[in-house]
């Protein structure tokens, strides 16, 4: 099994369920783990491995829709990734939103969808 990873990849997007979210955004974190079967014993080509910049563009697309729940942003970048690449074994998805309209809250939340196939 190999795994392909994007991390700390920053997006400022309008997802949320408070009115100051839907106007003025939010900065967010992804983390991305996908895990595949390897086809070669040493892989050489980028035919045999997953293009971590087709992924990226999936993400981004993805996190350009505004959407009331970080749930279903995560999910749906994994269906989403389930589709572009078919031979996905697993799926880890972390979202987290780096700002809250919340007095007082310094921090993250977040979200984690995994799924095995």
């Amino acid at each position: 099994m190999i795994y392909i990873h994007l991390d700390k990849l920053l997006f400022h997007a309008f997802h949320g369920i408070h009115d100051e979210e839907k106007v003025l955004g939010n900065q967010f974190e992804v983390n991305c783990k996908i895990g595949f079967h390897e086809k070669e014993s040493i892989i050489t080509h980028i035919d045999d491995t997953l293009d971590y910049s087709s992924l990226y563009n999936l993400i981004q697309n993805e996190m350009n829709i505004p959407t009331l729940l970080l749930e279903t942003v995560a999910m749906r970048i994994g269906h989403s990734a389930c589709i572009a690449f078919p031979d996905i074994k697993n799926i880890e998805v972390t979202i987290k939103k780096l700002s809250l309209p919340m007095a007082g809250f310094q921090g993250a939340a977040g979200v984690t969808w995994y799924k095995e196939f």
